[in-house]
């Protein structure tokens, strides 16, 4: 891959164009210039044999292939070869110009793998040359197929072929179209049309390089070609102005004569179209596709997409809107996909993508069975950037270019973004000026203009998998390399771990932008496979084998430990990665730990021997035993030197290794039972409470004995077929057995049961309860072997001794249900034992609060559900629970019973479940509505009304008001006799009913009678004074004079105060306050003196204080000016009084008193305020000193309410000075008759005699004031409101208007003007409130 060189290199031909040669004549002699004959053409010159060899190194050397072979999937078509031509991405550039800053030479380079940046040297620089040499302009627009066409500023095209060999040099620089601004081949490379700034197009023959159309009046004049585009007709082509028009351009050929014929298909005055893109199906596979015939053109307007068929016939298929910013244009690609179908078929289609902004579209083009043409939307992508250009560079990925000049490369599925490229520093072409209109005088829109700043469509093209870039000085193209190409990239910048990982995406068929990789599944994987292992094995020679640090160990050999196991090659992962780890002890260590995720996921089962040996020394050393033990029962056994396994497992307690041993190399499922039982027994033997490791022994064991009863292996793994009803049959009995291996005399019999019973009973007898579901259980011989475990059981757990309460119960429980399945028909147990289980569990259980009393409980429920006590006298059964205080049990067996009203009592008396009552009495009472059992609930809840009220007397409220509202009465009566219960009562209703007044039904239901309201009122008095005043504010269902008497006699001051102004009493209202804050300012004044903490009586008085204002000010409203004296003055003078003495002077009355003269202000004069507070003895013969803050607060705020009503004030003139200019303005507008003529003679009104004028009429009717008669009225409207005359105009322009109201004009034509209004208004007041705040 010659990928050498750098922007450096173009500066040999670059350099040129930065130098200023001015000088305006040279001398031949002088400079002894030899004379020539013929001046060079341009051609000549950049055929030239110099300029070739000087760049004969960056040439391409590859000819442009032809299509190539194979299936369509690929999209690898044509090629464009770049054999030692420059190749840079954009890490590597911004690594060159930092070289070049810095003065030193680039190292080794990393770039992206997946895109192939090219610069063509041998384009780029011929383009050079003829653009300082000959003058052939600036590149402008390019074109590519198996040639590539550049046009030029001046009006040339350079044609080149593969070789990069310029071919022809068509066109010259004297002609006035200006320059190139689109370019188009035809599919097969024989035709190119040229479109240029100034409108003119131009048809030439690639062959021989002739000249074969001139059109020169294909669009309207004045207009830049933006685009020229080929179908699949050989004779019918498709071009675009800068006048948002799209022209069908169809070839003819008449008498040896070649012209041309142009239809509009779009027209730029409905949407400005800026591109277009046509359907390509000449591919040799679409031979056979349904759109075959049809010619297909996507146009794109600034606002929307639209499809359009041409051939056979003129439709519109397909539009959709774009709404973007205004400054991007939108893009339109087409690519022919694989699209995998719902019924599991696959077809070929093309799809259209096109985008504005940073939104992409993707649509599927079809035909159906009525061969109807349908678009169908794949999806929508947004992206994080604005697009600038964007191409299908294969049948899933896309090339977008944004703003910034990045080039995306995106997976279409997954939205993944693959890489990234920098090319900022390409220099890219841009067609503003086209776009702009420049050449023809900027004749087009605003919005085309600003959108068209960085319009690239004839810079940025993509041809088949690569993309070709335009630059100003230089040609790129970008292509998608090779799968192998990308490997062998990376490999070469020593990027193996990136190599091998794309490597095995490709092997997996995860791979993103695949190209090159053909064939069957089965040989392409072969082919990556070969390919993969040819890189892990260098990977490994170059890393491992010489040498590298232990960061690099701890990365590359984890690595190529993974990719052995993917690639299954175990022979390098034991063999040659093995030797280069193992003479090195941290390799080894890594090597080694490496190992474990792929042997705890089954993926490496059998390891050598002497590896494994080294995996179990390791482990060891570091004790991570647990995850040792995890590894070697994932291990072949076959791997382990079981010596060294056995005596390890032993030492450290790995009981899952030791029963896994045993299971798979000896074969034997008993003797890990046999072994393991006793290390439990001990420890359960000591009465002490187990460890960890104890607990977590005899877990393993339940769950061992659990698998093997049912066919399972342990841990892992699987029991051989042929084996697994011997290892049922040999494992039950082992458990059974009546003696231990190696028992003493003194063992009890069945020793394994006991254990087992001892450590967890539930779950012991849940493993047996499995275990009886399999086939051999079920028999005749298995039913006998369950027939004889339970009398065991029996014998043990019931006879014998040891055993608590909840385990016999969890025994019996068992038996229980065990007895109720179907299959157990021949199963026996005697009913007696179940009677003295239930005798045994409620005798002596204690109360409620003992610790074995809920153990009891529960165990005597899980044998009553399970239905062990079906054949038990259930009244004796309810004594005995009720007796040993089973609440729960009575609650089920009365609930068997339907007698839902006792279960009430069975929640007010279990302590623990007392709260749960009220969810009890939700349930019942929605479930039976109307039933015996509702009016038994309903009696209970009346009954027991004062226990549930002290268990919460909101949720009793609750019940009561939205199920039970009938009993409202009843509760009453019931609690009539103990007051504090019934406000208990009556405060949870009335609080219910507060915090869901929003609920409309409930107030229907809930009507509280007043006497209610008043009882209730009366009880918070003497239980809850506090909230007395609180709860009269904000409820209204009491009658005022009997609350009053019963506020006055239980002295709540403020309720009292607030219902006598409620009833109109204000003096009274106001007197009991006064009277009420004077007791409180001297009780204030005795705190102070006795140096007692004076907060909270410090706020009682400003509350008092702050109520006697409000009161006063809702007085004022009503009150004359004496009347307001009386309010105000009292108040005044509770608050001056203590000042008049020194001592009594507290901060606190000083501070309320300037707050009551600031309140009192809005309603009492500020003269007699002043004389008031002067005239005081508190302050009479003072000095101002003393009443400064008085004096100051008042005059405050005296200019705070002058200030206010001036602002008023002007901000009402403002209003009315606005609203009789908007009149005025009425009044003054021009009134328009509906029709020009009189609507009697039917003569233009225009036409007077002498003295006559016109009548307007408000109905928009106009007559000649001769054609009237008195009263004048409108003769067209007589059948109806007959309107007044609103206007009358004489030709002297005399006027007179009857109203200023006008109407809406009909007509424009004839305009008559009121008179002016004879009122005029003064000049505004200022607009602001400036110099009042």
């Amino acid at each position: 891959m010659a990928e050498v060189g750098s922007l450096g290199d173009l500066s040999d031909h670059s350099c040129v164009g930065s130098v200023n040669l001015d000088i305006e004549e040279l001398d031949d002699d002088e400079y002894n210039i030899p004379p020539v004959e013929h001046t060079p053409t341009l051609e000549s010159i950049l055929n030239d044999l110099d300029d070739r060899t000087s760049a004969s190194e960056d040439e391409l050397s590859n000819s442009l292939l032809p299509p190539a072979e194979g299936t369509f999937e690929g999209s690898e078509t044509l090629s464009l070869g770049s054999v030692g031509s420059v190749s840079r991405s954009s890490s590597e550039r911004r690594q060159t110009k930092t070289n070049a800053w810095t003065g030193t030479a680039p190292n080794t380079q990393r770039t992206g793998s997946i895109l192939r940046h090219v610069i063509l040297k041998g384009i780029s620089t011929q383009l050079v040359s003829a653009c300082e040499r000959s003058n052939a302009g600036l590149p402008t627009a390019m074109a590519a197929t198996t040639m590539i066409a550049v046009g030029t500023s001046h009006g040339l095209v350079l044609v080149f072929d593969a070789s990069q060999r310029l071919r022809w040099c068509l066109g010259s620089t004297d002609q006035e179209q200006g320059s190139v601004s689109s370019l188009g081949f035809n599919h097969d490379c024989s035709r190119l049309l040229v479109g240029f700034a100034r409108g003119l197009i131009l048809m030439y023959d690639i062959l021989n390089g002739k000249l074969l159309r001139t059109m020169a009046d294909a669009h309207p004049p004045g207009t830049a070609v933006l685009h020229v585009k080929f179908t699949d007709s050989p004779t019918l082509a498709l071009c675009s102005d800068s006048g948002g028009s799209v022209f069908e351009l169809n070839f003819r050929r008449t008498m040896g004569m070649r012209g041309c014929d142009s239809k509009c298909l779009f027209s730029g005055s409905r949407g400005e179209v800026v591109c277009i893109e046509p359907l390509l199906l000449h591919h040799q596979q679409l031979s056979s596709h349904p759109l075959q015939g049809v010619i297909l053109i996507a146009m794109a307007t600034l606002s929307k997409v639209i499809v359009v068929s041409i051939r056979p016939r003129m439709r519109v298929l397909f539009t959709h809107p774009l709404q973007s910013s205004p400054v991007s244009l939108p893009l339109i690609s087409w690519q022919f996909v694989i699209i995998q179908m719902a019924d599991t078929s696959r077809v070929v289609d093309p799809v259209l993508a096109f985008a504005r902004d940073s939104t992409l579209h993707f649509f599927q083009v079809s035909v159906d069975n009525k061969s109807k043409v349908r678009f169908v939307a794949l999806q929508r992508l947004s992206v994080g950037y604005q697009l600038l250009s964007l191409h299908w560079l294969n049948t899933r990925t896309l090339a977008v270019l944004d703003t910034l000049e990045q080039l995306h490369l995106v997976d279409v599925r997954s939205h993944e973004e693959l890489e990234v490229l920098d090319l900022s520093a390409v220099g890219l072409v841009y067609a503003t000026a086209h776009f702009k209109g420049l050449a023809t005088g900027g004749n087009v829109s605003k919005a085309l203009a600003l959108a068209g700043e960085h319009a690239c469509y004839n810079s940025v093209v993509s041809f088949g998998s690569q993309l070709l870039l335009l630059g100003t000085k230089t040609f790129h193209v970008l292509s998608i390399r090779t799968w192998n190409d990308r490997l062998a990239h990376l490999v070469k910048q020593d990027r193996y771990l990136e190599a091998l990982s794309l490597g095995m995406d490709f092997y997996h068929e995860r791979g993103k932008a695949v190209i090159g990789l053909k064939g069957p599944k089965t040989k392409r994987k072969e082919i990556i496979w070969q390919k993969v292992l040819e890189i892990l094995n260098i990977y490994i020679d170059e890393t491992l084998i010489h040498g590298g640090s232990t960061d690099i160990y701890q990365e590359s050999i984890p690595a190529c430990v993974e990719y052995c196991v993917s690639l299954d090659v175990m022979d390098l992962l034991f063999g040659k990665l093995w030797d280069a780890c193992s003479n090195d002890e941290v390799m080894k260590a890594v090597y080694l730990e490496s190992l474990e995720p792929w042997l705890l996921n089954d993926r490496l089962r059998h390891v050598p021997p002497i590896i494994s040996q080294q995996f179990v020394s390791h482990y060891e050393n570091l004790g991570n035993l647990q995850t040792l033990e995890e590894c070697l029962v994932h291990m072949d056994v076959a791997s382990l030197d079981i010596h060294q396994v056995m005596g390890l497992c032993w030492s450290q307690g790995l009981y899952n290794a030791i029963i896994y041993i045993h299971n798979k190399a000896l074969m034997d499922y008993v003797t890990p039972l046999q072994e393991l039982m006793p290390i439990l027994q001990a420890a359960l033997a000591t009465g002490k409470q187990l460890t960890d490791q104890q607990i977590a022994l005899g877990n393993k064991l339940l769950v061992y004995i659990s698998c093997c009863l049912a066919g399972r292996a342990y841990p892992v793994g699987y029991i051989p077929s042929d084996m697994v009803a011997s290892v049922k049959h040999e494992v039950f009995k082992c458990l059974t057995c009546l003696h231990s291996k190696d028992a003493p005399d003194s063992e009890p019999p069945y020793p394994y049961l006991r254990v087992l019973l001892h450590f967890d009973t539930r779950e012991f007898l849940n493993v047996l309860a499995l275990a009886f579901e399999e086939p051999e259980f079920l028999s005749e011989v298995g039913m006998r072997q369950v027939q004889r475990l339970v009398d065991i059981l029996l014998l043990i757990m019931v006879q014998g001794e040891g055993f608590t309460p909840s385990q016999v119960g969890s025994l019996f429980t068992f038996l229980a249900r065990q007895l109720a399945r179907p299959w157990c028909g021949l199963l026996h147990v005697e009913r007696q034992l179940f009677e003295q289980v239930v005798e045994f569990l409620t005798e002596g259980s204690g109360s409620p609060s003992t610790g074995h009393h809920e153990e009891r409980q529960q165990a005597l429920l899980e044998l009553i559900r399970a239905g062990g006590l079906q054949h038990y006298d259930q009244d004796r059964l309810l004594t005995l629970a009720h007796k040993a205080y089973f609440y729960r049990v009575c609650e089920l067996l009365y609930e068997q019973r339907h007698e839902y009203d006792k279960i009430l009592q069975c929640y007010l008396w279990d302590p623990l479940r007392k709260p749960q009552v009220f969810s009890y009495l939700r349930n019942i009472l929605l479930l039976y509505n109307n039933t015996a059992e509702r009016s038994k609930v309903e009696a209970q809840v009346v009954d027991n009304i004062k226990e549930l009220l002290d268990i919460d007397a909101v949720k009793t409220a609750q019940i009561i008001v939205l199920h039970l509202p009938q009993t409202i009465p009843k509760i009453l009566r019931k609690l009539d006799l103990e007051p504090e219960v019934l406000y208990q009562f009556l405060h949870g209703l009335f609080d219910f009913r507060d915090s869901h007044a929003n609920l409309s039904h409930l107030k229907d239901d809930l009507t509280l009678e007043p006497q209610l309201v008043e009882q209730y009122i009366q009880l918070m008095c003497q239980y809850d004074p506090a909230k007395v005043y609180s709860f009269i504010t904000s409820f209204d269902g009491y009658r005022l004079d009997n609350t009053l008497k019963i506020t006055r006699k239980y002295e709540q001051t403020d309720a009292t105060a607030y219902l006598l102004e409620k009833t109109g009493d204000f003096q009274g209202a106001l007197q009991l306050l006064l009277g009420h804050l004077n007791s409180r300012i001297d009780l204030l004044i005795t705190t102070s003196r006795d140096g007692v903490n004076k907060v909270e009586e410090e706020t009682a008085v400003r509350e008092l204080t702050t109520r006697l204002v409000e009161l006063c000010r809702r007085g004022s409203a009503t009150l004359d000016e004496a009347g307001r004296h009386s309010v105000w003055f009292p108040l005044l003078d509770s608050l001056m009084r203590p000042q008049r003495n020194e001592t009594t002077r507290l901060p606190v009355l000083q501070e309320l008193t300037q707050q009551l003269l600031m309140a009192m202000s809005s309603f009492v004069s500020l003269p007699a305020m002043l004389q008031v507070v002067l005239q005081d003895p508190a302050y009479a013969g003072g000095k101002f000193g003393d009443i400064r803050e008085l004096m100051m607060g008042m005059l405050s705020n005296s200019c705070y309410e002058e200030t206010l009503l001036q602002a008023t004030s002007r901000l009402l003139s403002s209003d009315l000075h606005q609203q009789l200019a908007k009149h005025l303005a009425a009044a003054n507008r021009g009134m328009t008759p509906r029709l020009s003529t009189c609507s009697m003679c039917r003569q233009m009104i225009t036409h007077l005699r002498d003295n006559e004028s016109v009548v307007l009429f408000r109905c928009g009717h106009a007559y000649h004031s001769d054609c009237m008669k008195d009263p004048p009225h409108c003769y067209v409207c007589r059948w109806g409101r007959m309107p007044a005359p609103l206007s009358i105009n004489d030709p002297q322009g005399n006027s007179s208007s009857s109203s200023s109201a006008a109407t809406s004009p009909h007509s424009q034509e004839l305009l008559i003007q009121s008179p002016k209004f004879p009122l005029q208004l003064s000049p505004p007041p200022p607009r602001d409130l400036e110099g009042i705040f």
